[in-house]
């Protein structure tokens, strides 16, 4: 998963502010400095309220203030060490309003991803877990309390007391690490192997091709669609870090050939990515095209890459028709597009298949997959959970945690909305009189040697 660089600070936090009234996560420390400095002193000041003195000590430490927020730091902590805190602001808010119990909702219960994430919140903010969870107005889980064993009176007590175990040391995980414990070994988004193969199957692998990957990720996804049906996939990763490390695990399982992994550009994809022009039976893409902002060029490239009747196969986010028109856009949605950065806008279905008749695409399936994609990220973060339930985290990897587990959060929570939808979309190349047609070369596939196993972009 790539990073989400933030673009448009100081416009975005209006959108950011009005989540925020509707619980969305905000957590100063992973706040990125652009943003930090164009945040509204009411966001700034109302996050602060939320921390425990501790945090907010360490929080001016570690970052760079304006004299502004550095005024509003230091009466924060005027008031929190001059006797018991002063009630948050959502308190004071409360307090002035009379119970209705016909306009109050049930807290809506925590699932393992908001567990994760609480648990981190509470470590970095230095306070208890359930304090967090009440001042986010989030239900946490409870677990079931073990049955007493029958014959407990029985056992025989032990001759001395053993020495009590060493306690462990926190755990460190670097980013990649997280996202292979949640989606497996080798994998970068959630399904694994065989929801890979479960999408790549509307392609025609019969055609001995060449075949083109513009998002494998770590590649995992990528190898099990090229060992399956003895093809060569060449994969072209928008992020370098990924990218690098997809190429060490296809060369680890000797697939180097067979599935290699390129870094694109600094400035992203180029028209070169997609030659030769013609020359490709199927092009995919997993849950990236809603980000550029340029989705017509880029269709139009992977068109131009295709052969007659090649398959394009994309999954993607897509919004349900009239959202913003005629229902009113849900917070989980808004809050949704906050933590992606506010980079681009989904289509809806009626805007894919028209983007894509304009580039002479004939659609042949527009698929839902949402309620086959919510239960695999829901059984990722379960595992993730069970694993670290009791573990102790180094302040990088429960940062590392917060930002991954905000993200997949917020996804999950804009699907179950249902105004939000992951679809399976195949669509294959039309013919067209005016097509820029290249004719194949040979010589602009896959790299006979291994030499490109630091990750290196091959240019053709």
């Amino acid at each position: 998963m790539a990073a989400r660089p933030l673009s448009g600070a100081a416009a975005n936090w209006g959108s950011q502010e009005r989540a925020m009234s509707n619980s969305a996560l905000v957590n100063l420390a992973t706040v990125g400095s652009d943003e930090l400095q164009a945040m509204p002193m009411s966001v700034f000041t109302a996050n602060l309220e939320h921390m425990s003195a501790e945090a907010v000590v360490r929080f001016r430490r570690m970052r760079k203030l304006s004299a502004s927020q550095r005024s509003a730091v230091e009466k924060i902590l005027a008031e929190k060490s001059g006797g018991r805190p002063g009630p948050s602001a959502a308190e004071r808010d409360s307090a002035k309003q009379p119970s209705d119990k016909a306009d109050k909702k049930k807290p809506k219960e925590a699932g393992f991803c908001m567990e994760i994430l609480l648990r981190a919140i509470a470590w970095w903010e230095g306070m208890e877990t359930d304090d967090v969870a009440r001042a986010k107005g989030i239900k946490r889980r409870r677990k079931k309390k073990k049955a007493p064993a029958a014959k407990q009176i029985q056992s025989p007590a032990p001759a001395a007391s053993a020495p009590s175990a060493a306690e462990e040391p926190p755990i460190s995980l670097s980013r990649l690490e997280i996202i292979q414990k949640l989606w497996g070994e080798g994998h970068s988004l959630p399904g694994g192997a065989d929801f890979a193969l479960r999408i790549a199957r509307s392609a025609n692998f019969k055609r001995r091709g060449r075949f083109l990957d513009l998002s494998p990720g770590l590649g995992g996804g990528m190898r099990a669609v090229a060992a399956k049906y003895n093809v060569s996939i060449l994969g072209i990763e928008r992020d370098h870090e990924l990218a690098a490390e997809a190429q060490r695990l296809s060369q680890r399982q000797e697939m180097l050939d067979q599935a290699p992994v390129h870094a694109c550009g600094p400035a992203g994809f180029e028209r070169a990515d997609f030659n030769p022009a013609g020359g490709h039976s199927a092009i995919f893409m997993r849950e990236a095209m809603f980000r550029f902002p340029d989705r017509e060029w880029l269709l139009n490239e992977m068109r131009r890459g295709l052969e007659e009747d090649g398959a394009l196969v994309l999954t993607d986010f897509v919004l349900a028709e009239g959202v913003g028109t005629d229902e009113p856009e849900a917070p989980a949605l808004a809050a949704w597009r906050i933590s992606e950065g506010h980079i681009g806008t989904p289509w809806t279905e009626t805007e894919y298949r028209e983007a894509l008749a304009a580039q002479d695409y004939k659609v042949e399936s527009f698929e839902d997959l949402t309620s086959v994609y919510l239960p695999h990220i829901q059984s990722a973060w379960r595992q993730l959970h069970d694993c670290l339930q009791k573990a102790k985290l180094l302040p990088e990897t429960a940062t590392r945690l917060m930002e991954e587990g905000a993200i997949w959060l917020a996804r999950s929570q804009a699907l179950e909305t249902k105004q939000l939808r992951l679809v399976l979309i195949h669509a294959s190349r039309g013919s067209a009189a005016d097509d820029d047609e290249e004719q194949p070369d040979e010589t602009d596939f896959i790299p006979e040697s291994t030499d490109e196993a630091d990750g290196q972009v091959s240019r053709v």
